[in-house]
């Protein structure tokens, strides 16, 4: 699950999926992850709604961290990515954020980070592209990505190459892109909108580049 193009506060994303007059009484939460792709701080959603025959009820709405305080100052970097848990495939979790036209940078860690997809639309994988290096030198770094299944394990490992055609052979090929383990170029992976992608990178000069949206 991802927020958008700017640095987004945790209470703009919400739950849809239910009859708000209702209140919620689903099971829904998000969880941030440390600088090792830990998950840590387990937020939970709430709606209920105030008594209407007692003017002293309260309502409670939005992200609630263990200690049942709404949280107010929980904000993310750009493209981050979050674990959600959801008890039903009604509920979804909506992003106030604007739809980013341009191309969105995000840098990796050294090790493992969540990245996600914060666009509206499902992307391609191979117009998902590693940034931070000469492309004309080609890259030398060791960065991957795996897709999650749905339960939340990783799977379908891709690493990317960039090794450009050598200029003095006339029969050499370049490799560029997203391979499989197989050395086989992927074709039709898609990363769907709102999707996040499990990334492993040996350095903190490279970052993950999704396209922006055409409107």
């Amino acid at each position: 699950m991802p927020v958008t193009g700017a640095t987004f506060n945790l209470q703009e994303l919400t739950v849809t999926g239910y009859d708000r007059a209702d209140g919620f009484a689903g099971d829904v939460n998000v969880q941030t992850l440390d600088v090792v792709g830990r998950m840590v701080d387990l937020y939970t959603w709430v709606d209920v709604p105030a008594d209407p025959e007692d003017p002293e009820s309260e309502a409670f709405y939005g992200w609630y961290d263990g200690n049942d305080e709404h949280v107010d100052n929980v904000t993310f970097a750009p493209g981050a990515g979050l674990w959600t848990h959801s008890d039903s495939t009604d509920y979804k979790i909506q992003s106030a954020g604007q739809v980013p036209t341009t191309d969105l940078s995000v840098t990796l860690r050294v090790g493992q980070t969540m990245v996600a997809n914060s666009t509206p639309v499902a992307v391609d994988l191979q117009n998902v592209y590693v940034g931070g290096y000469d492309h004309a030198d080609g890259f030398a770094g060791d960065v991957n990505v795996q897709t999650l299944d749905t339960v939340g394990r990783m799977v379908d490992l891709y690493t990317w190459v960039d090794v450009p055609a050598d200029p003095e052979d006339p029969e050499s090929e370049a490799f560029y892109g997203w391979y499989d383990g197989n050395d086989e170029l992927v074709e039709n992976v898609q990363v769907g909108a709102g999707e996040a992608l499990w990334t492993h990178s040996d350095s903190t000069d490279y970052s993950l580049v999704f396209p922006g949206v055409t409107l």
